[in-house]
C-alpha cells in the first residue's frame, strides 16, 4: 500500500542545495520531480509554515498567524507559538482550536489511516503538525523528550536512546529515529522535520563554514533513510516529499524598535508583538495614522493593514498577503532588507529588531524578500515522475492536498493549496492559465510592491519588496 513521508529541512534555501556539501540532496533531486518555483507563505516563519504544510491552507484560515502572536481574548498577552504548553493553554482558555482548519492528523484519521510526526524542532511546531495525536492515537516523538511526546509515540521513544541536546545532534538523532522505527513498516504518511539547517543559519551565519558543515551531517542522516528506502522492502510503496518552510537573509543591521515606538503618543495604548500592532477597539483612524507613521521611517520594508476602504496612501491590506485573519494584528510590518549580496555572496540582507539575540551576519526569515520565501520542494517514488522539472508555481499549501493524492484520500478540494498533478504518474498539469499580480501602493516617500501569482482559484505568493 502506498504510503509517503514528508522530510522538511527547516530554513534550507534551494541554492544551499550543493554536491560538495547536501550530496544526497542532490541525488534525491535527481531521481524524481523538482519544484524550482516553490514558495513559502507570509509570515515565513517556522511555526506558521508548519500551520500550512499540514492543513494546505493560508494564515488567513488556520489563524496561526506568527511566532509570536498575541492571545485572542487579550492583546496585552503574547502566546510564543514555540511552546506547546502555550499553545495548549490558549485552547484550554479559549475553548476553541489553535489551528483552525483540519491538518493532516485530522483527516487521515477520519479516513481510518495511520499517521506520525518525528521532530527536533520546538515542541509547539511538533505541536502544531499533530494537536489531537493522543486523541487520534498517533505516534509523535519530539527530540525534546517525553514531556512533548504523544501516548503512543513514547513508547517508540523508550526503544530509542536518549535525544542529544545541541540542535545539529537532534535532527541527525531524529532522522536516524525515523529511519529505525518507522521505514520498515511506514504508516500512511508520516512528517519528519528536521530543525536544522535553521538553528545554525541563525547563530552561525548563512552559509557560514560551520552551518555548511552541520547542513552536511544532516544531509548525510538523509542519505541512510535513501540508501535503506531503496533497498529495502518499502522502495515501491514509500513515496519521499522533501522540503523546506522558509529561507533565510543575513542580518547587516539593527533597530531598537522598542525606542523607536516609545516617544510616540500615537501608539499609547497599542500593544506590539514580533512584527504586528494592535490598536485599542480596532479605530480605523488610529490604524491609518500609525500605517503613516510606520511608513515614515527608514528602517520599514512593508506595511500591511487591516483591510478596509480607506487606508493609509502606501499600505497594502493584509488579504495582499492572505494575512486577513482575526488574531492578527491591525497593522502588520517588516523591517527593511534588500537583495543585495551577504558576505557569503548569497542574497539578501535584513535589519533585525534590537531585543534579538542573534548575531550580525546570522541568518534570519520572516519577510517577503526572494530569499526568505523561496523554498526547497521535490518529489520521488513510484508514483512520481521522474525527471520532472515543473515549471508551474507552488508552495506550501501544496504538500497537504499532493500527499492526500497519493494516498487517495479526499480533502485537498477544501484547501488553498493544489495537487501538484505535474509531478504525479496518475494526474496531469493544471488546466488553468497562469497569471501574475502585482499589488501595488505608495505615498508621498514611499511604495512597496507584493508579486503573486495566480492558477484558477490558487495563488501564491512570489516576493515582496520596498520600492
Amino acid at each position: 500500500m502506498v504510503s509517503v513521508v514528508l522530510v522538511v529541512f527547516d530554513g534550507l534555501r534551494p541554492d544551499m542545495i550543493r554536491p560538495e556539501t547536501t550530496p544526497n540532496l542532490v541525488r534525491f533531486a535527481a531521481m524524481g520531480a523538482r519544484m524550482p518555483h516553490a514558495r513559502s507563505v507570509f509570515p515565513s516563519e517556522t511555526r506558521v509554515c508548519s500551520a500550512s504544510v499540514s492543513t494546505g491552507c493560508y494564515p488567513r484560515r488556520h489563524g496561526l498567524v506568527a511566532n509570536e502572536m498575541f492571545h485572542p481574548a487579550d492583546h496585552q498577552r503574547r502566546v510564543s507559538t514555540g511552546n506547546g504548553d502555550h499553545l495548549r493553554a490558549m485552547e484550554q482558555e479559549l475553548g476553541q482550536a489553535a489551528i483552525q482548519m483540519p491538518g493532516l492528523s485530522d483527516i487521515l484519521s477520519a479516513a481510518g489511516r495511520d499517521f506520525s510526526v518525528f521532530s527536533s524542532g520546538s515542541t509547539g511546531q511538533t505541536f502544531i503538525l499533530a494537536p489531537r495525536a493522543d486523541q487520534h492515537g498517533q505516534v509523535v516523538v519530539s527530540a525534546h523528550g517525553p514531556q512533548s511526546t504523544s501516548i503512543a509515540g513514547q513508547a517508540v521513544l523508550a526503544r530509542l536512546t536518549p535525544p542529544p541536546q545541541e540542535p545539529a545532534a537532534r535532527a541527525v538523532w531524529i532522522a536516524d529515529a525515523w529511519r529505525i522505527t518507522q521505514l520498515p513498516s511506514p504508516p500512511a504518511a508520516s512528517v519528519l522535520w528536521l530543525c536544522e539547517p535553521d538553528t545554525s543559519a541563525h547563530y552561525t551565519g548563512l552559509d557560514s563554514d560551520a552551518q555548511r558543515a552541520i547542513l552536511h551531517q544532516v544531509d548525510a542522516a538523509f542519505g541512510r533513510i535513501l540508501d535503506d528506502w531503496q533497498a529495502g522492502p518499502q522502495r515501491d510503496e514509500l513515496q519521499i516529499i522533501v522540503a523546506s518552510d522558509h529561507g533565510h537573509i543575513t542580518i547587516d543591521g539593527r533597530i531598537d524598535l522598542r525606542r523607536a515606538f516609545g516617544d510616540e503618543t500615537l501608539l499609547a495604548g497599542c500593544e506590539l508583538a514580533h512584527r504586528a500592532i494592535a490598536v485599542p477597539g480596532g479605530d480605523r483612524e488610529r490604524i491609518v495614522e500609525i500605517s503613516e507613521l510606520l511608513m515614515r521611517q527608514d528602517w520599514i520594508g512593508h506595511v500591511f493593514s487591516a483591510d478596509a476602504a480607506e487606508m493609509a496612501p502606501g499600505a497594502l491590506p493584509r488579504s495582499a498577503v492572505m494575512g486577513d485573519h482575526a488574531r492578527a494584528g491591525h497593522v502588520l510590518f517588516t523591517l527593511r532588507n534588500s537583495a543585495a549580496l551577504g558576505p557569503t555572496g548569497l542574497p539578501g540582507l535584513t535589519l533585525i529588531d534590537d531585543g534579538s539575540n542573534l548575531p550580525l551576519g546570522g541568518g534570519m526569515h520572516g519577510g517577503l524578500n526572494a530569499g526568505e520565501l523561496s523554498t526547497v520542494l521535490m518529489l520521488a517514488g513510484s508514483g512520481v515522475r521522474a525527471g520532472v522539472v515543473s515549471d508551474w508555481p507552488a508552495g506550501l499549501v501544496d504538500i497537504a492536498p499532493t500527499i492526500l493524492a497519493l494516498l487517495d484520500v479526499p480533502g485537498a478540494s477544501a484547501m488553498d493549496g493544489r495537487v501538484l498533478g505535474e509531478t504525479l504518474e496518475k494526474f496531469a498539469e493544471p488546466t488553468a492559465s497562469r497569471s501574475p499580480e502585482t499589488w501595488e501602493a505608495s505615498g508621498e516617500f514611499y511604495a512597496q510592491r507584493v508579486a503573486r501569482v495566480r492558477v484558477g482559484t490558487h495563488v501564491w505568493i512570489d516576493h515582496g519588496a520596498r520600492v
